[in-house]
């Protein structure tokens, strides 16, 4: 199982760094997914880190807090050959009953091993608001040495799954709490399942 989070949390094999907005459209098509720019956000720089990859960021252009987004399918509509078919289908049992440990190791990655609790959307809400079957939502402390959150302290991570699609994170950055929903609002519905 180890093996499996290590290659979801990174999967360096499909992406690559430095999205631009077309580029990520592209990867939400490609496995059913839909993202809606809000008005007044610019493109942020992607951070290459070992914590965890990501594929598009957006910042406020007159604030210290920005939005980083992170999509691993667990099934595409097209395939590019039958090699990335194969390693996908192949993971798809442990993808649609494992996503909770999954988010659970990506907390622990950007936190530097210290859990947080968590709260669990509920179903019908996160259908409604996502299209999603599951979503968590949690605020953490960054982990100081680590690479993914460097510049930031803190973070709140919004991961929601879609049986069979995908699983996607957001993750909120900033160094001060205050405000800090006010921030998250204009954001939060932005990327959803189709």
């Amino acid at each position: 199982k180890y093996f499996y989070l290590v290659a979801i949390l990174l999967l360096p094999s499909i992406f690559t760094f430095g999205q631009n907005l077309s580029e990520f459209k592209t990867i939400l098509t490609e496995c059913g997914m839909t993202f809606e720019k809000p008005s007044g956000f610019d493109e942020s720089k992607i951070v290459e880190n070992a914590d965890m990859n990501y594929e598009y960021a957006l910042k406020y252009p007159d604030k210290d807090f920005i939005i980083r987004y992170a999509v691993r399918p667990i099934t595409y509509k097209f395939y590019a050959n039958s090699e990335v078919k194969n390693e996908l289908e192949g993971q798809k049992g442990f993808r649609n009953s494992q996503y909770e440990i999954i988010f659970k190791t990506v907390m622990l990655n950007l936190t530097g091993g210290i859990e947080y609790k968590y709260t669990v959307f509920d179903t019908e809400a996160v259908k409604s608001e996502f299209n999603a079957d599951w979503g968590v939502t949690t605020f953490v402390d960054l982990n100081p040495n680590g690479e993914f959150g460097k510049g930031y302290k803190y973070c709140m991570i919004v991961a929601i799954h879609k049986r069979d699609i995908a699983d996607a994170y957001y993750f909120y950055l900033s160094n001060t709490k205050d405000q800090f929903m006010d921030n998250v609002d204009p954001l939060f519905h932005s990327l959803k399942f189709e």
